[in-house]
């Protein structure tokens, strides 16, 4: 790992390099939340943009879709009688850098539009680029920046492992320096080697994006050019690696891999208390011949992309190694973290009316003409003696407006809820609870029929799991399905959270609010394969309940055997639902006490 010292010379590397080619290497993200160190960082940053005759521009996390590509200025429109179009923040934007504070709640319409704009406007013409600076607040792998966003920056920072301690030095660089090395920039060169030693060695940590392997050749032609070299060398290359090929861009690597390290590096400990000696004695030997030899050969190209490898692993922060491992609170659904809402919301568009507020008309919200006429009336003559006579004269034709007068509408719309259940009907829960849990599934359904909400059904038994009933509120159509429910066969656990889970996904996709009530003993004997085997088909399932709790669905996990089982809680905990044993008492009153939870889960 590296030492703080070095690691935060190299957040001011990346802050030189970013104000030398934002073209290029187009931004970088900043994992921190507010401190010293953060504000160290971005005045340093500052400095050098200003001394470059660049800006930094601060975007308000709220920022819409208009204000940031520009829109119609109705209060201009309205007092000069002719269209006036605004000027968006992209457009201001050009040649400078955009500071985006708390992306992850940044909206991802807005997401969006920045990140087509760094791939235009960054490619097409070089006079019109930009960069951006996101800092990233999340405190959970929830909140996230986008992946999206993050693909198309070149660098990654982790400002919270420095204390103040860490930044009392810095880089010194000379405005000269940086407008000298932005005009070296095209004319430095490359070798073909040392690109294929790049990609390798991305390659080799996990990297497969083509924008990872570009930034890394901008990154190296920068460094050339900084320090004022005609072509890349190995130097730069290896310093190329280091700075681009952050963990964000490995996560996929697969824990097999990890393992293999792992024991790769025991072995390698095991064989170094071996060779300590032949080491020695080697190494008397190797001085002789090094003081005959004065001229050393150069590394192979092998050599040269381990180099790359451990240098890169050197420089992952250590907290990182750890985050992806984070779960949330146990207890704690899922569904309460993201702040999802599945009973009322506010809404621009269509619903119940709602008294109007004070806004602008954009992102697709009405203005209410006759609240904002009511609006304006009581000022105009204060208006009219504030302006000179022409426009006192033209006062009088028409209102004077101001944007404090513009009202928009809002209405008031329930999004719909969509219980989808998943029913056990193998063969350990038919011959055990099926008819009871039935029972209990009647009561949901027919308390769903008075919410008026829509019901789903997924059954799982044999190999595979399969949608018995579509979305519908139909209550007879899906008392008739679940009649009809055959029972018997294998348990495919993990097929059935899949299947539930996309069906979820889907449905989110329409502005509905899914709930999840999976029903059964938790006992899987079939795996995504349809291969029968409990150790590999529990270990599936287990992995298809984090991706359901990823999703921060609405889960109620129904258990089905005749008493509390292991491996249903261990499953119920895996998703973050809500476990509830199906007692021997009447279905009835455990329908009613899960159909009651199940109504806190929609009202979440």
């Amino acid at each position: 790992m590296k030492s703080d010292r070095t690691a935060w010379f190299d957040a001011n590397l990346v802050a030189i390099l970013l104000a030398i080619n934002p073209r290029g290497l187009k931004g970088v993200a900043v994992k921190s939340q507010f401190g010293p160190v953060r504000d160290a960082w971005l005045k340093y940053l500052k400095d050098l943009t200003l001394s470059c005759g660049s800006q930094l521009l601060k975007a308000p996390a709220n920022i819409s879709a208009d204000q940031l590509k520009g829109a119609l200025d109705i209060e201009a429109s309205l007092q000069r009688a002719s269209l006036v179009m605004s000027k968006g923040l992209l457009e201001r934007a050009e040649c400078n850098l955009l500071l985006l504070p708390m992306v992850e709640r940044m909206d991802l319409q807005v997401i969006a539009l920045i990140s087509q704009a760094l791939d235009e406007k960054n490619t097409i013409d070089a006079s019109t680029h930009f960069g951006v600076v996101a800092f990233d607040e999340s405190e959970n792998a929830d909140e996230a920046i986008s992946a999206r966003l993050l693909d198309r920056l070149a660098f990654e920072l982790y400002l919270d492992q420095f204390s103040i301690a860490d930044i009392n030095e810095s880089l010194e660089v000379d405005a000269e320096d940086i407008v000298k090395a932005r005009k070296c920039i095209p004319s430095v060169k490359c070798s073909n080697e040392y690109l294929e030693v790049m990609t390798k060695a991305g390659l080799s940590l996990g990297v497969s994006s083509f924008r990872a392997n570009q930034f890394a050749l901008e990154v190296a032609k920068t460094l050339a050019a900084l320090r004022g070299l005609a072509e890349v060398g190995r130097d730069e290359v290896i310093d190329a690696a280091r700075l681009v090929y952050t963990p964000s861009k490995r996560m996929h690597i697969n824990s097999d891999m990890d393992q293999a390290d792992q024991e790769s590096e025991e072995n390698r400990d095991d064989q170094d208390q071996d060779q300590d000696a032949e080491n020695q004695a080697e190494n008397s030997q190797n001085d002789s011949e090094s003081s005959d030899q004065p001229n050393q050969e150069q590394p192979s190209s092998e050599d040269l992309e381990d180099i790359i490898v451990e240098a890169v692993k050197s420089s992952i922060p250590p907290q990182f190694l750890h985050q992806s491992k984070r779960n949330l609170p146990a207890g704690k659904s899922a569904a309460h973290v993201s702040g999802k809402s599945g009973a009322i919301q506010k809404n621009f568009l269509s619903g119940r009316p709602l008294t109007s507020r004070k806004g602008r008309p954009q992102d697709g919200r009405r203005l209410d003409i006759l609240k904002s006429i009511r609006a304006a009336i009581p000022w105009q003559r204060l208006r009219g003696m504030m302006s000179s006579d022409d426009q006192q004269k033209a006062a009088r034709i028409r209102i004077d407006f101001r944007t404090e007068d513009l009202h928009i509408k809002q209405y008031l719309r329930r999004r719909g809820t969509v219980t989808i259940f998943l029913v056990d009907a193998s063969g350990s829960s038919a011959t055990q609870r099926l008819a009871e849990a039935k029972g209990a599934l009647e009561e949901l359904l027919a308390q769903c029929y008075i919410r008026r909400d829509e019901v789903a059904m997924v059954s799982m038994r044999g190999a595979k799991a399969e949608i018995v009933l579509p979305p519908t509120r139909s209550l007879v159509r899906a008392k008739r399905n679940l009649a009809a429910l055959p029972g018997g066969g294998g348990t495919p656990l993990a097929a059935g959270f899949r299947v539930a889970n996309e069906m979820a996904i889907s449905l989110e996709r329409k502005g509905l609010t899914p709930i999840i009530v999976v029903m059964s003993d938790g006992k899987a004997n079939v795996n995504l394969k349809g291969v029968g085997g409990r150790e590999s088909a529990h270990s599936d399932a287990l992995m298809a309940a984090k991706e359901l709790r990823i999703k921060n669905h609405r889960l109620l996990f129904v258990d089905t055997s005749p008493k509390p089982e292991i491996l249903a809680q261990e499953l119920s905990s895996a998703m973050a639902a809500q476990y509830f044993p199906l007692p021997f008492a009447s279905s009835t009153s455990s329908g009613k006490k899960i159909s009651q939870a199940a109504m806190q889960l929609a009202n979440s």
